[in-house]
């Protein structure tokens, strides 16, 4: 009996385990959080401020338009008095609403081509017919700008996109589902080169992060996508495997300097010798994972630990907005001596207190905070050196995005079309140019290459 009665008590706790993970304790996303949770996951602290727009804040609205700007007018006159139903009546005074509005106009162009002799010398020559003309009639870039659009940046279905091209073109722009496929494996060939050099430009970073995510290619259960960034170039990879083969077949990692720094999520791969660049490791996960043991053993260490992680980036912030660029040594010796006193406590608790269902994992953590402490608070030393991963965490928000939506990718060749745009787009985006803009130059054969978004960046900092 009180074995039986030791296994339900097992199972129940470990339920309630289960049932208390989420987006703050843990790598879960914040979408699938329970519907019962009330705390929104993010780093903003409670304050005594209303919800809402605060006092002093200014509002944003359209403008009213300048008279030159003015397109269309609409008057709504009124030719009647209501009351006695007069025609003798006159205005005395007039109000003014703008309305900022589009409309789709379908364009059904033709190219004339010529063909010429010279009467002097009898040279034959022609215009030339530029590759997107080759067919007796096609899709010009604006439609497929639109297309990829809706395709890759809103992750909408291709049966979908259809339908909502026809229905902006009442019928008369209506492609097939077939289409759809061939013009994204058309754009991705088209940006090879630009992939290319965004690597290059990666390789040649000081500072670069990475992080990967599960994806369902195929047949495959868990297949992968990577994401690697410099905070500006941004480089999507998509495997088959989560692995380190897949790792060493993207050509980054092993490839770059001893005098890059890489900071990633903790994977002891990236400590191989084969690799020479210098680790830091994502405090934002570490928060979580304390935040976790605080919940569910009540130890006191977790909270000490994730307070003083958490305070000390307060700090460097405030001092970053003060221009100072370091903290003193003095500073720093108090930071190591706390971390490595909370470290030696959080052993204590675990060895005297072992929490039946969370033992292994606070073991681990601890373990992984005392080897590691150097990649873990290297930030701490060097302020120009990132808190977190988030940056690359956000990249992929877009891939499970995708997921939810699409569910999988088709093959492995549809997954490194569809990262070779997410690498165009995301490093456009991240240099400030409009995605659709971006979208629109490669569809009409000038896509941005790196050095101009390089360049445009230069100019707009002058």
């Amino acid at each position: 009996m009180g074995n039986t009665l030791g296994k339900l008590q097992t199972s129940v706790n470990e339920l309630e385990k289960r049932l208390n993970i989420n987006s703050g304790n843990s790598s879960l996303s914040s979408s699938k959080d329970p519907i019962y949770k009330t705390k929104i996951c993010n780093s903003r602290k409670t304050t005594d401020k209303s919800k809402g727009g605060q006092v002093g804040h200014k509002k944003h609205k359209l403008e009213r338009f300048n008279d030159d700007e003015i397109t269309e007018e609409v008057k709504h006159s009124i030719d009647a008095c209501p009351n006695c139903n007069s025609n003798n009546i006159k205005i005395t005074n007039v109000k003014i609403r703008d309305e900022l509005d589009f409309k789709i106009t379908i364009i059904k162009r033709r190219h004339y081509f010529y063909e010429y002799i010279c009467e002097n010398c009898g040279s034959k020559f022609k215009s030339e017919i530029p590759e997107n003309l080759h067919a007796e009639n096609q899709y010009g870039s604006e439609v497929k700008t639109l297309a990829l659009n809706l395709l890759d940046y809103g992750f909408i279905s291709y049966n979908r996109v259809r339908k909502i091209i026809s229905g902006f073109t009442n019928g008369e722009i209506d492609p097939s589902e077939g289409y759809f496929v061939k013009l994204q494996k058309k754009a991705s060939c088209m940006l090879e080169d630009f992939t290319f050099n965004v690597k290059q430009k990666i390789l040649e970073s000081k500072l670069n992060y990475w992080d990967d995510t599960v994806v369902k290619i195929g047949e495959k259960d868990k297949a992968c996508m990577r994401t690697y960034t410099n905070g500006k170039e941004v480089l999507y990879k998509a495997h088959l495997a989560k692995d380190t083969d897949g790792m060493d077949e993207d050509g980054i990692l092993q490839n770059l300097p001893s005098d890059c720094t890489v900071m990633h999520d903790h994977l002891l791969h990236n400590y191989c010798e084969d690799y020479s660049y210098k680790n830091i490791e994502c405090n934002a996960h570490i928060t979580r994972k304390l935040q976790s043991i605080t919940e569910n053993t009540k130890h006191d260490w977790s909270d000490k630990m994730k307070e003083l992680l958490e305070s000390t980036l307060s700090k460097r912030d405030d001092y970053g907005k003060k221009n100072i660029k370091a903290f003193s040594e003095e500073e720093i010796k108090d930071f190591d001596s706390k971390y490595d006193s909370i470290i030696k406590e959080g052993f204590k608790e675990y060895i005297e207190f072992k929490h039946k269902y969370e033992f292994t994992k606070e073991e681990n953590l601890l373990e992984f905070m005392r080897d590691f402490k150097g990649p873990i608070t290297d930030w701490v030393r060097d302020f120009s050196l990132p808190y977190s991963n988030n940056l690359c965490e956000r990249l992929l928000r877009m891939l499970k995005a995708k997921m939810k939506l699409s569910c999988q990718f088709q093959n492995l060749e549809s997954a490194k079309c569809f990262t070779n745009i997410m690498t165009y787009t995301e490093t456009c985006g991240n240099y400030g140019v409009n995605k659709y803009e971006a979208i629109k130059r490669l569809f009409d054969n000038n896509p941005y290459t790196v050095i101009e978004l390089r360049n445009l960046k230069i100019a707009n900092n002058q």
